[in-house]
């Protein structure tokens, strides 16, 4: 697949969502359409029909029984070969139309029909209320594993994928008129099953990079399940590229029977792997995006870009109000730290000062005046002080104080010690 696309283009699946699920719409009303009009053909097995047991000459094929088959217009018969007969069930006949079948097998085959009974659709009744509650249980598991894995979006999403897989797949047999076998039965248990393992791949990737998105991320939720599809889309393609190679062997060279096997097998994981890279995703990410902390996620993501569209600086930090959202922003409400320090300090109102009234005065007084202000402005220089003789000792307030303290009468004395 890398040198297929060397490059590993980048597909923007999430962006595009609206045209996806027009097209899966549009595929769902035709099949829906086709299902009630056209109906589905049902085999031997579900409606009930008359079964033969013909022993034939070594080395009869099962395409000649059913080229003798068609002959008396019954082209849809399912032969099954064993080892001495072959076992070919019809459509109920008359006594007229069994024995014209049973002289066409000993004409073309050297048939012998051993054994002719009418079978009633009890059996594939039987299969149908069994394959159905096994889905149903299924279904169930299925929830309850990707909601304890995951979480409950992604198990609700998980079954609306694997629910347009079988209505695409039933529409197409109605369309084909492709006989419904127990075969096709199995092969739609197989389809989900194939279905939910793609899904949970990808899904498995977005709850890893899930975790990486933060307040400061530049990506929305919805950008990064696209790039999450990316990084695992050449995987589920060569998967499913590597089963549906076998399934078209088997499609072709494989018979009648294990044709309507491959035949619903094909048309499942092609739509199943249009629907969990195609459709899962998109669902999951509109329905999160729902989310308030996601939905603020998207808003600060989308300020960004018109600022760098705009080509304005990224505030910094200092100015960002933090913890604020947009609609407080916009009502004027102050962040919560600017709230506590206005609340810490409050400082009380001062009442205006009184002025006072102005006097004018003549001109001579203000000339004084002038001449007063001059004079004290001019203010003499401060006289240094004189050196001190050298060899004198500076005496400082320290040693004063201790000279006063040792000086004639000051009580220092030592009383002698009497004899």
């Amino acid at each position: 697949m890398r040198r297929i696309l060397p490059n590993k283009p980048y597909l923007q699946i999430v962006k595009h969502k609206y045209i996806w699920y027009g097209i899966s719409a549009v595929i769902i009303v035709v099949s829906v359409v086709a299902l009630f009009t056209r109906g589905l053909n049902f085999g031997v097995d579900f409606k009930g029909g008359t079964e033969l047991d013909v022993k034939v000459k070594p080395g009869t094929t099962v395409d000649q029984m059913r080229a003798s088959a068609t002959k008396q217009g019954l082209s849809g018969a399912q032969i099954q070969s064993g080892k001495e007969f072959f076992i070919v069930r019809v459509p109920k006949l008359t006594a007229d139309k069994q024995d014209a079948l049973e002289q066409q097998f000993k004409t073309d085959e050297n048939g012998q029909v051993v054994q002719a009974r009418n079978v009633g659709p009890g059996w594939g009744a039987q299969i149908s209320r069994q394959a159905l509650i096994g889905l149903v249980v299924f279904l169930i598991a299925v929830v309850l594993y990707i909601s304890l894995r995951f979480e409950f979006k992604m198990a609700v999403t998980a079954i609306i994928e694997l629910v347009h897989d079988i209505i695409i797949t039933v529409g197409v047999y109605a369309l084909s008129g492709r006989q419904v076998t127990p075969a096709t039965v199995i092969a739609l248990l197989t389809i989900i099953g194939y279905s939910l393992y793609d899904t949970v791949i990808i899904f498995d990737r977005i709850k890893e990079n899930e975790e990486s998105l933060t307040r400061q991320s530049k990506r929305t939720y919805s950008e990064m399940v696209n790039d999450s599809v990316n990084q695992v889309i050449t995987r589920s393609i060569n998967t499913s590229l590597m089963t549906i190679i076998p399934i078209t062997a088997i499609l072709i060279w494989g018979g009648e029977t294990l044709g309507a096997f491959a035949f619903a097998l094909f048309v499942g994981i092609v739509s199943g792997t249009y629907s969990s890279i195609i459709l899962a995703p998109p669902i999951l990410a509109s329905w999160k995006e729902t989310e308030p902390k996601y939905q603020a996620y998207r808003e600060r993501v989308e300020r960004r870009q018109a600022r760098e569209a705009r080509g304005e600086p990224e505030p910094p930090e200092s100015v960002k109000a933090k913890g604020t959202t947009p609609a407080a922003r916009k009502a004027g409400a102050k962040p919560p730290a600017a709230k506590k320090a206005s609340q810490g300090r409050q400082p009380a109102a001062k009442a205006p000062a009184a002025k006072k009234p102005q006097v004018p005065k003549p001109k001579a007084a203000e000339g004084a005046e002038e001449g007063a202000v001059g004079a004290t402005a001019a203010v003499a220089p401060k006289p240094k002080s004189k050196p001190k003789p050298a060899g004198q000792k500076q005496v400082t307030s320290k040693s004063a104080a201790k000279s006063r303290t040792k000086g004639p009468g000051s009580g220092s004395k030592k009383k002698k010690k009497k004899r």
